[in-house]
């Protein structure tokens, strides 16, 4: 029988969706008090980090689900209104050593055209600085909360005015501004220091000044199961399981395979999810519909992912 490349279930398996690993989990929920106490204005906390000890475990997914859950519940209270934009995410530039441009991505958000051709129609910006008219828009849409991802990628000379251009934001709008990247959170301790700096120095006889804090989220890979997480990555793995439309599938199986995946993939989710859902997917194509380790490491393979 010819392979059907076109069974809706391959298309399914590459897109397992967000697990809530317990990090995730603890984020969702820490950002949605934050979000309720700033909108009630009672303790206000402009900027909160989101942050890890590595590459790959998940923070721009948490990011991102902190504003779709946000919107679904502004949606939920409101309506469906065209006229409101209650999240606004922007990245920081691609490339590390590329300036920070930060009107002209919240421009781009907003759907404008940066451009128009001159009298030889070349494209020219049409002005330096979209600042203003963004801010008039998200005054009238009712931002409330602002996304910034790769904070990383800055280059040193571009993290400082682009705290203070967001912390103008925070207080002209009333945002609450969520900072992903490594060593987020000591970007923006930094930052804030040098945006505050301390008045007076310290003497013998005048209490030092503390460091101004930064609420941060943190999303860590995940431990391989052990007596301290016993849980963790099992759970993890079981919720990947429950997802799999294989014909051949023998629930919770998938953790027969728990320690060979997690040599593969370091506990990080960047690695995790892929792998599950392209084994998936190529068991299907070979009409095995079950995960095997022959089939792990194939998708392993493809994937360029070390087999431990």
């Amino acid at each position: 029988m010819p392979v059907d490349e076109d069974d809706p279930r391959v298309r399914y398996h590459a897109r397992l969706g967000l697990v809530e690993t317990t990090d995730i989990a603890t984020g969702m929920k820490t950002a949605r008090r934050m979000l309720r106490l700033n909108g009630e204005r009672r303790h206000p906390c402009q900027h909160v980090a989101i942050d890890s000890d590595c590459r790959g475990t998940g923070k721009r997914t948490l990011l991102h689900h902190i504003g779709l859950a946000h919107q679904g519940r502004r949606e939920k209270l409101h309506g469906i209104d065209d006229s409101r934009i209650p999240v606004v995410c922007v990245n920081a530039p691609p490339e590390p050593g590329t300036s920070a441009d930060w009107s002209a991505a919240l421009a781009v958000f907003l759907g404008w055209d940066l451009y128009r051709p001159d009298t030889e129609q070349r494209p020219v910006q049409r002005m330096k600085d979209f600042t203003g008219p963004a801010v008039h828009v998200m005054r009238h849409a009712r931002t409330e909360v602002c996304l910034i991802d790769g904070i990383d990628r800055l280059r040193p000379e571009d993290l400082q005015p682009t705290f203070d251009y967001f912390d103008y934001l925070a207080d002209e709008l009333g945002l609450t501004v969520f900072w992903s990247g490594i060593g987020s959170s000591d970007i923006l301790r930094e930052a804030r220091a040098a945006r505050f700096p301390a008045l007076r120095r310290p003497t013998e006889a005048t209490a030092p000044i503390r460091p101004r804090s930064v609420p941060t989220l943190w999303v860590n890979r995940l431990p391989p199961r052990c007596t301290e997480h016993p849980d963790e990555w099992v759970g993890t793995l079981a919720a990947l399981d429950g997802r799999l439309r294989l014909r051949h599938h023998r629930p919770n199986s998938l953790l027969d395979h728990e320690e060979e995946v997690y040599r593969i993939t370091d506990g990080l989710m960047e690695h995790l999810t892929p792998l599950i859902g392209m084994a998936a997917q190529l068991s299907i194509l070979d009409r095995t519909e079950t995960l095997t380790p022959e089939v792990l490491h194939d998708a392993a393979h493809y994937l360029d992912l070390p087999l431990g």
